[in-house]
């Protein structure tokens, strides 16, 4: 080979390498995020916290491993870069331009969990969603178990009102089981518990007991089934949320039909696609103002092709990139 097409070559090889993320050894962190480990410096809009938690599980454990899967979701880590530089946004073939273009995010790592200590690591976790929010930011919380949800509502007293659009398979509305308050099968019972919580609407349900199913129609819940849904689309859907100033979703990665998330701890027969979930989200972003979002209940262990990982990071992608528009170079 001659030096000239060995030095052409190198600068080809150079130039590929351009395009890529940063080849620097670095943790992972969700989309390639900058890593933020203390709270006090925290200047960003998008925060996200990982809450490696399944101690609220009656079955089949796995959605500790949730975080840390959805941050190695590799198809959905790379952002465009600028001129080899941080990552500016990500590209969208359907928009043709970049999401989330100069939006900030910082990944605040997980949440230590204590084994065994339920209260102790809920009131870990209302401590840095209370502490994200006091900052400006706005929190993203990756199960983790549903049971999570509501230390994550508890930490958003300063938004009060807030409303809660539930999307689950599952009501999540049982008192108790068996004397025990937190569980997955009760977050959604005890936000609506707290003070400062108004609506709740739970969509996408379709397995429930008929007392828990009362329960929450007699405390004034809104319930859109999956037939329900279907038979509405989406769009006219999330036209019955009721209006909210501060609304707060979480999002059960088993409201999706098996075929789409089978990466989860209780799997149930039908449910939404993903272009469906997809325009629920869109439609709640353009009629309310979100003050936070979880995504939980996914379990790698139980999903060997990566779908579901891979879903539940798009989905927080097209959720974010509709909440906040993308900004000029300078309009930080």
């Amino acid at each position: 080979m001659s030096s000239h097409q060995h030095n052409r070559d190198q600068a080809s090889q150079n130039e590929s390498l351009q395009t890529w993320p940063d080849i620097r050894a670095r943790p992972r962190t969700f989309f390639n995020t900058p890593l933020c480990d203390d709270l006090s410096t925290l200047n960003s809009d998008i925060a996200f916290v990982g809450m490696p938690f399944d101690q609220g599980t009656f079955g089949r454990p796995g959605a500790r491993y949730g975080p840390d899967g959805v941050r190695d979701a590799r198809s959905y880590t790379y952002f465009s870069q600028q001129d080899g530089q941080e990552a500016v946004g990500y590209f969208s073939s359907d928009v043709g331009a970049e999401l989330l273009k100069n939006v900030t995010m910082a990944d605040c790592g997980n949440i230590t969990v204590v084994p065994s200590d339920v209260n102790q690591n809920f009131k870990k976790l209302t401590d840095v969603v209370e502490k994200i929010a006091e900052r400006g930011a706005f929190p993203v919380v990756v199960g983790g178990d549903h049971a999570i949800t509501f230390p994550v509502v508890r930490g958003l007293g300063i938004f009060d009102p807030v409303d809660i659009v539930h999307f689950d398979a599952h009501m999540d509305y049982s008192h108790e089981t068996q004397g025990v308050l937190y569980t997955h099968g009760s977050p959604i019972r005890r936000c609506h518990e707290l003070p400062f919580v108004r609506n709740i609407s739970s969509i996408g349900i379709r397995k429930e007991s008929r007392k828990v199913y009362d329960e929450a129609i007699a405390d004034g819940n809104l319930i859109v089934t999956t037939g329900r849904f279907k038979t509405l689309g989406a769009q006219a859907a999330m036209d019955l949320v009721p209006p909210s100033e501060n609304l707060y979703v979480t999002l059960d990665i088993d409201v999706l039909d098996p075929v789409h998330a089978p990466g989860t701890g209780t799997p149930e027969t039908g449910g939404l696609y993903y272009e469906e979930m997809r325009e629920s989200l869109i439609c709640l972003a353009r009629n309310h103002k979100i003050v936070g979002f979880d995504i939980v209940e996914v379990a790698p262990p139980y999903d060997q092709s990566e779908i579901t990982t891979m879903v539940a990071a798009k989905l927080i992608i097209d959720f974010l990139g509709e909440i906040f528009p993308s900004k000029d170079a300078g309009n930080h």
